[in-house]
Order: structure tokens, then C-alpha cells, then sequence
């Protein structure tokens, strides 16, 4: 058959509101039911499976709900539901059955009542409507939304394919699509499958209740099936259920890792709280950022009188979270207590690190672990 040609809504319906074939060399007329109750049982499942194929080719899912509408006798409610639903596959298959019905197919045959298939669909569709809420003012589509269209119209419409002919074929001899190679194609990220895994768990959580007989709707919807045909939609839908996922850890072992952003000097020390200068002391403090990745850094509390020495080894230095100093090593760093600070003060904003050391020696003041917090007391020395 040849690739399919859509048609603008205009032109999809004669006059006398058959479907229009322009390719009707490759695809046939509009199946009619003309004479249908004296058909037999082969004939009757052909023309529907031709029927189910001709839809798929011509029509779109906008184009079914005039026919469902039609099928209902436009009631307002049903009406409303079909108007206000979002597009989806269940429009399509309820609106192929009614079409079927309109144009006078036996409502009962293949062991399936297609009026309670329609209605069926019609109380699904109305389960989608959007709660009603106040109006927004429009916004642009998301990344999102533009994924659920794409997907709905290129791989939700091969399910709804796929499920058409499971209906035709009510035996254990059907088959499942690649729908591996479907999200594959259209590069669905993890975020947006959730309308696939919601369509496939739909089907099954259905003939798993009328499989088991929890639901008397699922039942009578399913009673044209033998319990190997069911068992073998379930077995397909959940094999299926296992291709997404098997898609989810391939997009998975693809994906970057995400690099973290380094953060830069100042934005590290932004929340240090420290003192400017300390006009007894006749010392300033250093800009804080000399701090980040140094090996050692001099701190003075001015009003307890102690100097805090903090030295690391680490190849990444010293940082700072928060108002505290990190990555010193406990065992090289101390606190000391001043008794004339002035002279070690001095001595460490002027002099070289030799000539700091070796005063630091003399001072005969017992030392204390460091604990590296800084407050507004605390003079920067030297870093």
C-alpha cells in the first residue's frame, strides 16, 4: 500500500457522507454493510479488518467524533466529553466501530456486542477530560508537551494499529510491535514515557480483570476472547512493559554525567564574617579570598587575644564553608594565647614564614586545637 496522504477535513467525506478514496486503486471504497445479517461469519471479520484499515488510511482522530456524536444521537453529554477529551488512540477505535455501526455492520458477531465496545470507550474517553479550571492565560507549549504530542502521533498511533488488528484476530496468533525501536526513533527521554507505560498498563490491567473475573465490565468486554487469547495479550503487553524499561537503562548508560559547576573564590567566602581592621592592634584584614586553596592561614581573635595557625597539606588547600575554615590537619594546626600580641602580630604581616616559625618557638604559652570558625572578632593575617 502506498505511503499515506492526508487529506484537508474538507475533502475527507462526499456528499452523500461517504469517506472519500482518492487512492481507492490501492485501498478500496468505503466498506458498506449492505446485506450484512445474511453474510457469513469469514465474510463479516474480513470486511471488518478492511473496514479497521481503511479508517487507519484516510481518517484522522479529530475526524471520529462527528461519527461518534452521530452514533449517540448527538447527546449534549457525550458530545461535550468527545469535545473537551485530548486526542488520543481510544477516539480512534471507538470512532471506527460507530462508523461500522452507522453504516449498518451486526452489532453482535465474533462473540463481541461492538455497542457496549463504543460505550465502553466513550466512559474510558470521558475519564481523560481535564477537570475544568479558570482561565490561564496561554502559555507556550513546554518541551514536555511537545514529547507527549510526538509520541502520541508516532508510536501510541502504532499501538492503536496494533490493537486493531488483536481485535480482528481474536486467537493466540498476534504479535507485538518494536517499540524499542519506536522511542528509539522519535529519542523519547526517560521523563516523557510515562503515556506509553500508562497506555500499555491500561490494556493489561483490563484483561488481567477479566482474566480473573474482578470486573463484570472487563468480562463482557472480553468474552469474545478464549483464556489462551487472553494470556497471550497479557504476556505481550507485559514483554512490552519490559522494552521500556530495557529503553529507560540504554538512555541511562548514555547519558552525560553531570559536571559540577565550580564555585568560584568569592563566592565561597561570601557568607565569612570577619573584623576589617583592629585599631588597638594596628593590624587589617586580608581579602578573604586568599584563603581558598592556600596551604596555611594566620588568624587573630581580638578579644579573647589568641592566634590561630591552620596549615594543610592538601593539594586543594584550605576552603571555606559557611563562616568556618575547612581542610586543615588537626594534627599540624593550634591555637595559642598572646600575652603582647602586638610583637607577633607585627612579625606576621612583615616578616618571611622562617622568621614567623621561629618566634612562634619561643612562645611559651601552652597551645589548643584549632576549630577553624571565624566571627567578627577575627582578624585575616596573612593567608
Amino acid at each position: 500500500m502506498k505511503t499515506k496522504r492526508r487529506l484537508p477535513t474538507s475533502k475527507k467525506f462526499q456528499r452523500n457522507g461517504m469517506v472519500s478514496a482518492p487512492e481507492s486503486p490501492f485501498t478500496g471504497e468505503e466498506p458498506t454493510w449492505e446485506g450484512a445479517d445474511e453474510w457469513s461469519k469469514d465474510k463479516i471479520n474480513y470486511m471488518f479488518g478492511h473496514a479497521l484499515n481503511f479508517y487507519n488510511y484516510y481518517l484522522d482522530t479529530e475526524d471520529y467524533i462527528p461519527i461518534i456524536e452521530k452514533y449517540v444521537n448527538n447527546d449534549k453529554k457525550t458530545s461535550s466529553i468527545l469535545r473537551r477529551a485530548p486526542k488520543c488512540v481510544e477516539i480512534s477505535i471507538c470512532g471506527k466501530i460507530a462508523r461500522m455501526l452507522n453504516l449498518g455492520m451486526p452489532r453482535y458477531h465474533n462473540k463481541v456486542d461492538y455497542g457496549i465496545e463504543v460505550e465502553r470507550y466513550i466512559q474510558t474517553i470521558s475519564k481523560m477530560v481535564p477537570v475544568k479550571t479558570k482561565k490561564v492565560l496561554s502559555k507556550r507549549i513546554s518541551v514536555f508537551e511537545l514529547m507527549q504530542k510526538k509520541l502520541r502521533k508516532e508510536v501510541l498511533v502504532y499501538l492503536d494499529k496494533m490493537l486493531d488488528e488483536w481485535i480482528v484476530s481474536p486467537t493466540t496468533k498476534i504479535y507485538k510491535i518494536n517499540l524499542s525501536s519506536l522511542l528509539s526513533g522519535v529519542n523519547a527521554p526517560i521523563s516523557s514515557l510515562g503515556i506509553v507505560v500508562k497506555w500499555l498498563e491500561g490494556q493489561r490491567d483490563e484483561l488481567i480483570e477479566a482474566r480473573d473475573k474482578t470486573s463484570s465490565y472487563s468480562v463482557e468486554g472480553y468474552s469474545y476472547l478464549s483464556k489462551p487469547a487472553i494470556k497471550k495479550r497479557i504476556s505481550l503487553l507485559n514483554e512490552m512493559l519490559n522494552d521500556v524499561d530495557l529503553y529507560k537503562s540504554a538512555k541511562k548508560a548514555t547519558r552525560k554525567p553531570r559536571i559540577k559547576k565550580e564555585k568560584s573564590a568569592d563566592k565561597i567566602v561570601s557568607k565569612l564574617k570577619y573584623q576589617n581592621s583592629s585599631g588597638n592592634f594596628g593590624v587589617i584584614s586580608i581579602n578573604p579570598i586568599k584563603i581558598v586553596g592556600s596551604s596555611k592561614v594566620y588568624l587573630f581573635n581580638e578579644k579573647y587575644r589568641k592566634l590561630t595557625v591552620l596549615y594543610t597539606s592538601s593539594l586543594s588547600g584550605l576552603t571555606v564553608k559557611g563562616t568556618t575554615i575547612r581542610n586543615f590537619e588537626d594534627n599540624t594546626s593550634y591555637a595559642i594565647k598572646l600575652r603582647k600580641p602586638k610583637d607577633i602580630l607585627s612579625i606576621i604581616v612583615s616578616k618571611t614564614e622562617r622568621q614567623i616559625i621561629n618566634a612562634l618557638k619561643k612562645l611559651t604559652t601552652k597551645k589548643i586545637s584549632a576549630n577553624g570558625r571565624v566571627n567578627e572578632n577575627t582578624i585575616i593575617l596573612k593567608a
